[in-house]
């Protein structure tokens, strides 16, 4: 192989490896960039499922307060807390669809709320404005009140089932975001180091290759201009060594040379023979 592929060659190896190692830290960067978002996500889901809940609280504390003979800021705490689960709703609904468990036990929150809490309201409402006499009407009102507060209890658990999850899913995602951090860090020191030892040790091997065989060959040349032509066994037994390159080609040029100098050599030899008498 010739030294310029040799190079090359050398050149496309540590390429190679700084090539992979940028594949590999941009993959993890990639994963880092994905578990972010989904923490952030999973976050959103919980500050919404926490807002939803709040919102049941809220719609039983207006209850309460109707029921107090406080109509007024009763009515305005109910509906503002049925707005804000409407909205929460919506995206939860939308987000959580790829969680199917989690999905089902949010939809048990609706489904109570849907089915208990605001027909619960309602027959409050309908009893306060009713014609019963005030020790009947605040005595169905207040069992009407217990229901409310039982389904209450049972919405938050579940919902507190799902703002565990999620929370669990946060810090699941933080920790593999972590692992992902701490292995782009390993790799790229792994791959400098293997980067920088690679250099080196092809530096000395390639540089080794030709300084060394041209060095012998700079010796063979100057004891060669001394009148030692016996050089070209000492080339042929320590410097060629038929690697395929420039340095092989050095040393045929080397050997022709030595060659023709001793033929010369005879040549001259043989005319001083015959002009001796």
């Amino acid at each position: 192989m010739k030294i310029k592929k040799k190079l090359l060659l050398s050149y496309l190896i540590i390429t190679a490896l700084i090539v992979a190692a940028g594949a590999t830290i941009t993959y993890n960067s990639i994963k880092m960039a994905e578990l972010q978002n989904n923490v952030k996500l999973q976050q959103d889901i919980n500050s919404n499922a926490f807002a939803y809940q709040r919102g049941i609280d809220q719609k039983q504390f207006g209850t309460l307060m109707y029921s107090a003979d406080q109509v007024d800021s009763g009515v305005r705490i109910i509906v503002d807390s049925a707005d804000i689960m409407n909205q929460t709703q919506t995206y939860l609904t939308a987000n959580l669809a790829s969680n199917p468990d989690l999905l089902a036990k949010f939809n048990e929150v609706v489904s109570i709320d849907t089915n208990q809490i605001n027909p619960g309201i309602g027959e409050i409402q309908q009893l306060y404005s009713g014609d019963l006499n005030s020790s009947q009407k605040y005595t169905q009102i207040w069992d009407r009140l217990l229901t409310i507060m039982s389904a209450t209890d049972t919405a938050d658990l579940k919902l507190a089932e799902v703002r565990t999850s999620t929370q669990s899913n946060v810090q699941n995602a933080v920790n593999e975001s972590q692992n992902y951090a701490n292995l782009s860090l390993i790799i790229t020191i792994a791959f400098i180091a293997v980067v920088i030892v690679a250099s080196v040790v092809m530096s000395m091997v390639i540089g080794n290759r030709i300084t060394i065989p041209l060095k012998n060959l700079a010796n063979i040349a100057h004891k060669v201009t001394e009148g030692d032509l016996d050089q070209r066994y000492y080339l042929k037994q320590n410097i060629d060594l038929k690697k395929g390159d420039e340095i092989d080609e050095l040393t045929d040029a080397f050997k022709k040379m030595i060659n023709a100098f001793r033929v010369q050599e005879a040549l001259l030899k043989g005319d001083e023979g015959k002009d001796k008498p």
